[in-house]
């Protein structure tokens, strides 16, 4: 949505009237609300030139307009976009400790667009530049091209899919092996007229032997009859012998299309941002690498070679047809456009619910793997029930859905098939009076029997080749988006290597959000010298684990840079900054394998006691060696078979073991127990030593011994120093956050 929106003809011609003399200034914001002032559903707009804002509510649709407020520019500080529960509002601040005023309430559909509005009028009332992305902050979710609604997890818009692009990009895929492609189309052909063959073996088979002319004699035919027979023989051997090294051609050929399909998705799947994830379900994602490809698979190995060689059947079958009697032929192909007609016609009546029922096999899956990730939340909190009544739920929604697609299938089809059939009728009744009056030879009669029998299998099944190539292309559209999704975060065409890391780190005015709606770090300015611990504290949400990410690169600031010793990070080759970082998160993540394998996993050519020293340097050792299998001990799925400070503390030791430049510590020491937690705070100092260490912590006296600490506060840096500076300042936010904790503290030991 714009920041300039049409306006309504009688709202044109009132704003005309209350500008007055300003009516030269051009618009610059110009939006509809879907919410009036008590918060019900309405029609309201915000109009605003560069010398004031107006606010009109517009009673029904083309109803008149009511001025509820002129707010000029010059009376305004500041004006911001609050997030609530169901939408939001905008809100002007006025000048000199003046009052805040509600401009504009509206419903979640529209919270980007305001974001934007609200910047837009910031700038107008502080005299900056606008904001360059302003209008192109609206994230709905519908086709450029139709306007209408896409699918969750998708930007695939069914109602605009070109398929003939799609397939032709899909066998792009073969051209590597285009020998081999030819081949299979010699295959093809070849196999086609294997098949054809034995109905023109028949028809010689009655006329010159079992129906010969009187004048032919029994020797002859006899000595005719072995070779027919052969030819029946070798012609059906042959087919056999086509068929098998086709379908093993076309196997290793669609199987080879979808490894590297299948790979190239994985593979730009991980260098991928982590912004991408944040807005798509696994489980979604999980569905495009194994039922998209799966279903591409299908219709490669079954369904493309279904659609050439029943393709070629059906042309040979009536050339062959039309060459011996055209009139025949033309009344068995005579109910074809009819059966093609109603052919189309079912499948775009199908075709809303099977998007539908594609679309909910995607949910179902979503929501399977994410039910099954979180089972022992599921089973901690008794909601098994829960679970299975939602799950029925989304299953259920699948099973209405497919079982409208298949009666509906299962009823048009068998009426397709009888009226294709009604071919085999006419060649029994005009066939057989042709045979009867000596117009067409029996063998002919029994040639167009036999190819009728052959024709109609195809084209019956024909029929459906379009649901058939409807799933492959919407499968491979949904593969190649994945693929056509630019990485926000990657190396640019300039950028430099950086073979070691000497630890300087600046954030110069770094400002970042999420989405677009709302900023978590605003202007934020640190500078931090080689080798300095930076201790990071403030409210849940103030911005800490933000800064982590951004200095981590899993996301790129939306404003300012952050410089490492003295270059902008987005001009360092992203695999020599990442591999020069080492990072223990808040939730340590363990994979499936054994202790060894985790505690190597970024330094997998580790030696047996370069892991051992880290997981002593850990305080993991002891406990590892209490398993039957010491360090090759199976961890299970996210190491469930470990305690949550076992894990924790296999995730230092993997910090460790990586031997980084820069150290991130992210709760680091946050579950485990008093001893251990004072056991890693040793290994920790030792660890540090030399390296530029970024800490997060909310037991504030385990940054004690931080250089310095840097207190966040609703996206901005509030205070910088050491511990005992910030607690020298009596109404720091510092001061308040660890008294707040002392006296948590204290009710603890009371209750206990």
């Amino acid at each position: 949505m714009p920041l300039l929106e049409e306006l309504p003809t009688e709202l044109s011609q009132t704003l005309a009237v209350h500008r007055n003399g300003t009516g030269d200034l051009p618009l610059q914001v110009a939006v509809q609300s879907d919410r009036v002032a008590n918060g019900d559903f309405g029609s309201r707009w915000l109009v605003a030139d560069s010398h004031a804002l107006r606010i009109y509510t517009v009673a029904g649709e083309g109803g008149k307009s009511s001025l509820d407020l002129t707010l000029p520019f010059a009376d305004v500080a500041s004006i911001r976009d609050e997030g609530m529960v169901g939408g939001g509002s905008l809100f002007a601040t006025r000048k000199n400790g003046g009052d805040t005023i509600e401009l504009l309430r509206y419903g979640t559909s529209l919270a980007g667009n305001m974001a934007g509005v609200a910047r837009v009028l910031n700038a107008t009332a502080t005299g900056e530049s606008f904001p360059e992305d302003a209008d192109t902050v609206d994230d709905r979710r519908v086709c450029p091209k139709c306007g209408r609604p896409l699918p969750k997890n998708s930007n695939v818009c069914q109602a605009c899919l070109n398929q003939g692009k799609t397939l032709a990009r899909l066998f792009q895929y073969a051209t590597e092996k285009r020998g081999l492609v030819i081949v299979l189309a010699v295959l093809m052909i070849a196999g086609t007229a294997a098949q054809l063959a034995p109905g023109v073996v028949v028809r010689h088979l009655t006329d010159d032997v079992l129906a010969a002319a009187p004048g032919v004699s029994d020797t002859e035919r006899l000595r005719t009859l072995p070779w027919l027979v052969g030819a029946l023989v070798a012609s059906q051997l042959l087919a056999a012998v086509i068929t098998i090294f086709r379908g093993r051609l076309s196997s290793f050929l669609s199987n080879s299309i979808t490894l590297r399909l299948r790979t190239d998705l994985f593979n730009h799947l991980q260098k991928l941002g982590l912004s991408f994830y944040d807005k798509r379900q696994s489980g979604a994602l999980l569905a495009r690498v194994t039922q998209d490809v799966n279903e591409l698979n299908n219709f490669l190995v079954d369904g493309l070679q279904f659609l050439v060689v029943n393709g070629l059947a059906i042309v040979g079958i009536v050339a062959i047809l039309m060459y011996h009697n055209p009139l025949l032929t033309f009344l068995v192909i005579l109910p074809l456009p009819i059966v093609i007609f109603v052919t189309r016609m079912t499948w775009r009546f199908l075709r809303r619910y099977m998007e539908r029922m594609w679309h909910l096999r995607s949910i179902m899956t979503a929501a399977l793997s994410s039910t099954l990730s979180g089972t022992r939340v599921v089973k901690a909190f008794a909601q098994e029930d829960r679970e299975i009544d939602r799950f029925r739920g989304r299953v259920g929604g699948l099973y209405d859905v497919s079982l409208k697609v298949d009666q509906n299938m299962a009823t048009v089809f068998p009426l397709l098939a009888f009226l294709m059939s009604a071919g085999s009728f006419v060649v029994w009744y005009i066939g057989g009076r042709s045979v009867v009056k000596d117009v067409m030879t029996l063998g002919t009669f029994q040639m167009f029997l036999f190819f009728l029998g052959q024709l109609y299998g195809p084209l019956q099944q024909m029929t459906r080749i379009a649901d058939w190539l409807s799933r492959a292309v919407t499968s491979a559209e949904r593969v190649f988006e994945i693929l056509d999704t630019e990485a926000d975060v990657k190396d640019a065409a300039t950028a430099v290597p950086l073979d070691r890391i000497e630890g300087s780190i600046k954030f110069e005015n770094v400002s970042f959000g999420y989405d677009k709606v709302r900023r978590v770090l605003d202007g934020v300015n640190l500078d931090v010298k080689p080798g300095e611990m930076i201790g990071l504290v403030g409210h849940s949400g103030a911005g800490k684990t933000t800064i982590i990410n951004l200095l981590s690169r899993f996301y790129d600031p939306t404003e300012g840079r952050i410089l490492i010793d003295g270059q902008d990070m987005k001009d360092v080759k992203l695999n020599d900054l990442r591999r020069q970082l080492g990072i223990v998160l808040q939730e340590p993540f363990l994979f499936p394998g054994t202790i060894a394998d985790n505690i190597a996993y970024a330094n997998p050519a580790a030696s047996p006691e370069e892991v051992m020293r880290a997981a002593k340097a850990a305080n993991a050792h002891d406990f590892v060696m209490r398993f039957p299998d010491g360090y090759d001990t199976q961890v299970g799925e996210r190491g469930v078979r470990l305690s949550g400070g076992e894990r924790q503390r296999l995730s230092i030791a993997r910090a460790i073991l990586h031997n980084p430049r820069i150290l991130i510590l992210d709760e680091a020491t946050a579950s485990v127990d008093t001893e251990t937690e004072a056991e890693i705070q040793q290994a920790i100092q030792r660890l540090i030593a030399g390296r530029t260490t970024f800490a997060i912590a909310h037991r504030l006296s385990t940054l004690r011994n931080a250089d310095r600490l840097v207190v966040m506060d609703k996206g901005k840096v509030a205070e910088v120093g050491t511990h005992d500076e910030l607690m020298n300042k009596e109404n720091g936010i510092f001061r308040r956050l660890v008294d707040m904790q002392l006296e948590i503290n204290k009710l603890r030991v009371l209750e206990g």
